[in-house]
């Protein structure tokens, strides 16, 4: 047993491995001789379909910016729309994410890929699962496809780097944690088939570098986090508690230029306008009141429609959790998972892929805490049967009425949870005792 439990860091790469096998060749659809279900356990066409479709934009020399989603449509549907006369290109493309990502979208597209009108503004879903028929439609998808293969090898990279960082620990000489966090079916399926991972691993080279007092290359780090996803920032004002007023002035120096350097950078390349558009698309999406949100459920849908509220509870929260100074970088680790645990359970939309923002905080965490390791076991595997397996399967082979009772047990599972890591992280935190003291709380507290 000891023997195959060695073998754990090799996961990523044979889930890779089986990744790339199931895409079809010329497109980055399944392939029709491997069985759907299982496909699906490994590769999301849909998401990455997104990323390849940006890339190719952006290597046409098209600006970022639109602000309006491409609507919903089928394969079908763009097949139609690629047979009849092209209309004109838009004025921009659709980015849902910062401008940064573009650096790794673009990688699969360093050649410009020239895509009709059609297929430029085209809804990912529908990109994703087309079928080409001519030759011409064939050079294209075999473009994704590339660009696809490559961005699962890259966020598989990606991935072994983040093991590596959190192996060696934040601190020189501390116990790292269970690294083999990072590769449960839930970290490995979202480390590949999105970018979260770039973020995640930013965040967790900021926290080796306060462990070893380069506060201004940690504050850097969490810039670069921030530049691809939003969410590190919320862990400036806790990290600038922690560090006090001179270590905190360096690491807000390195943060403050590197995001200035990367904002100088794109205004630069795309302009003002195609910078903050993006940013705003993400800041302001609506209330999807289908989603597996907490709205509806545990949180009122009248404060998923309230643009400021959420908010305004995200930085009361922040300022409570910053009121007192962290004793010790595991204080600091502590405070920002709840901030994180708020963050996510604020979100207007279900995103699934939130269990990888969590490995820089919930593995050296469980070093000290087993009830941590206990729950990130639990949540990792919850949210991996949530999505692809009820998401993607289970809706599409069973009883609906089925389906629907399982959602809402296994979001209510969800839910319980990261309300007993939140409430025992802050019990830890805020009671006084040494972390070894702390009581591990039941999944149903």
């Amino acid at each position: 047993m000891k023997r195959v439990l060695r073998w754990w860091p090799f996961v990523p790469l044979v889930w890779l491995a089986v990744a790339v096998a199931v895409i079809k060749p010329g497109t980055i659809e399944i392939r029709e001789n491997v069985a759907f279900e299982f496909s699906l356990l490994f590769y999301d066409p849909a998401d990455i379909g997104a990323f390849v479709l940006r890339g190719a934009n952006s290597s046409m020399g098209r600006l970022p910016g639109r602000t309006d989603e491409p609507q919903e449509e089928q394969p079908s549907d763009l097949a139609r729309r690629l047979d009849a006369p092209q209309p004109p290109y838009s004025d921009r493309f659709y980015l849902e994410y910062p401008t940064a990502t573009l650096l790794l979208f673009r990688l699969g597209f360093l050649a410009p890929c020239e895509l009709p009108p059609a297929v430029a503004d085209a809804q990912q879903y529908a990109v994703a699962h087309f079928i080409p028929r001519t030759a011409e439609e064939e050079r294209i998808w075999s473009r994704f496809h590339f660009a696809a293969v490559l961005h699962l090898a890259l966020m598989t990279a990606a991935l072994g780097v983040l093991i590596v960082v959190l192996r060696r620990g934040y601190v020189p000489g501390g116990e790292p944690g269970p690294v083999w966090l990072a590769v449960l079916p839930g970290a490995v399926f979202f480390a590949l088939n999105r970018f979260d991972v770039l973020p995640a691993l930013s965040t967790a080279l900021g926290f080796a570098a306060i462990g070893r007092n380069r506060h201004a290359w940690s504050g850097a780090c969490f810039a670069c986090g921030s530049l691809l996803k939003i969410y590190p920032v919320l862990f400036t004002p806790i990290i600038l508690r922690g560090l006090g007023p001179r270590d905190g002035a360096k690491w807000l120096a390195g943060f403050t230029a590197t995001i200035l350097v990367g904002v100088g950078l794109s205004t630069a390349a795309f302009g003002w306008e195609s910078t903050v558009r993006p940013v705003l698309v993400q800041l302001s999406r609506p209330l999807e009141e289908t989603s597996w949100t907490l709205y509806g459920r545990v949180l009122p849908m009248e404060l998923g429609r309230a643009k400021l509220a959420r908010p305004a509870i995200l930085a009361v929260a922040g300022l409570l959790l910053s009121f007192s100074r962290p004793r010790d970088l595991h204080a600091i680790l502590r405070r920002c998972s709840v901030l994180l645990l708020v963050f996510t359970a604020l979100a207007v939309f279900w995103s699934p892929q939130w269990v990888v923002w969590f490995l820089p905080l919930v593995v050296p965490l469980a070093a000290r805490h087993r009830w941590v390791l206990h729950l990130s076991i639990a949540l990792d595997l919850i949210n991996y049967f949530q999505f692809p397996v009820l998401f993607w399967i289970l809706w599409s082979n069973a009883n609906r009425e089925l389906c629907s009772i399982i959602t809402e047990t296994t979001i209510g599972i969800r839910i319980a949870m990261w309300g007993a890591l939140a409430g025992g992280l802050l019990w830890c935190e805020f009671r006084h005792r040494s972390p070894e003291r702390c009581p591990e709380p039941s999944p149903s507290a």
